[in-house]
C-alpha cells in the first residue's frame, strides 16, 4: 500500500512556523480519512492554543446604551467636580479587572490599557454629566468621601464613590466562549459650600453574551456595556435629578 505524505503548514500570532504531517492512503479508505483528519484538527488546536497570550487588554471608557437624560436644571451656571473613585474590591492586586478561562483551565487576566479602574468610572460619570449638559471641572481631586475634607475649590457639587463590584469573566470551551460582566457602584454627592453630603446611591448593572470566538474587542464591549449602564442608570433616576435641583437652589 503506497503513502503519500503531505505537510500543512500553519504560522502562528508569533510568526513562528508550526508543521502538521497528513497522511493520506492511495486507496478509498473513508475510516482512515476521518481518524486522520481527527488527529489533524488536535494537532493544530493543540498550536492555537499554545498561541494563546499571556494577559488581555481591554480599553475601559463610556459607550452610551441610550439617550443621555438632560441635566435637572441650566447645568452649564454651575461647576461639578468628578473625584477619584475609591476601589473597594477585596482583592491583592486593583489593577485586576477579570480573567479568561481558557479551555485547558488555564486563567489569563485581564487589564485595562491605559487607565485605573477607579479613574476609568471617574471618566465614564464626567462624560455622562458633560453629555447632560453640565459644566463640569477638568480636574479629578483625590477625596476619601469625609465631609471634612472637601475644598471650597472643588466648585458647586462634588461626586465621588466608590467601585464595589468591577468584574469581568469569560469562560473558554472548545465551541463557545461566555462572557460576564458586572459593575457595581457607590455614589456619593456634597454641597462643596456647605461641606455637607446631601446623597448617596448604589447602581449596578451586568452583562452577557455567548459567542463562538473570543476577542479583546468583545471583551472590551461587556465591560464597557455594564460600566456605562449602571452610570447613566444613577443619574437618569428621578431621585437624582431631585436631589441635585435641591442642591443647587440659591
Amino acid at each position: 500500500m503506497k503513502l503519500i505524505f503531505k505537510e500543512v503548514v500553519m504560522i502562528n500570532r508569533d510568526n513562528r512556523v508550526a508543521k502538521a504531517v497528513v497522511c493520506r492512503t492511495g486507496e478509498k479508505n473513508p475510516g482512515r480519512r476521518l481518524l486522520v483528519r481527527t488527529a489533524v484538527f488536535l494537532c493544530l488546536l493543540g498550536i492555537v492554543s499554545g498561541c494563546a497570550p499571556k494577559i488581555y487588554n481591554v480599553n475601559m471608557r463610556y459607550e452610551p446604551t441610550k439617550a443621555t437624560p438632560p441635566a435637572v436644571t441650566d447645568g452649564r451656571k454651575y461647576s461639578l467636580t468628578v473625584a477619584s473613585f475609591i476601589d473597594q474590591r477585596k482583592m491583592d492586586d486593583r489593577m485586576l479587572i477579570g480573567r479568561v478561562i481558557k479551555s485547558n483551565g488555564t486563567p489569563i487576566p485581564i487589564l485595562p490599557r491605559y487607565v485605573k479602574p477607579a479613574d476609568a468610572v471617574a471618566a465614564a460619570l464626567r462624560d455622562v454629566l458633560v453629555k447632560s449638559g453640565y459644566a463640569v471641572a477638568p480636574d479629578r481631586p483625590a477625596w476619601d468621601l469625609n465631609e471634612a475634607a472637601i475644598r471650597p475649590e472643588w466648585g458647586t457639587i462634588l461626586i465621588g464613590g466608590t467601585i464595589d463590584t468591577l468584574d469581568l469573566t469569560c469562560v473558554e470551551t472548545l465551541t463557545m466562549a461566555k462572557y460576564t460582566a458586572t459593575v457595581r457602584v457607590t455614589l456619593i454627592f456634597a454641597d462643596v459650600q456647605k461641606k455637607k453630603i446631601f446623597y448617596r446611591l448604589v447602581s449596578e448593572s451586568s452583562s452577557s453574551l455567548d459567542h463562538v470566538f473570543l476577542s479583546e474587542a468583545r471583551l472590551e464591549s461587556q465591560i464597557n456595556g455594564a460600566l456605562s449602564d449602571a452610570i447613566e442608570k444613577a443619574l437618569e433616576g428621578p431621585e437624582t435629578g431631585r436631589q441635585i435641583r435641591e442642591a443647587l437652589k440659591p
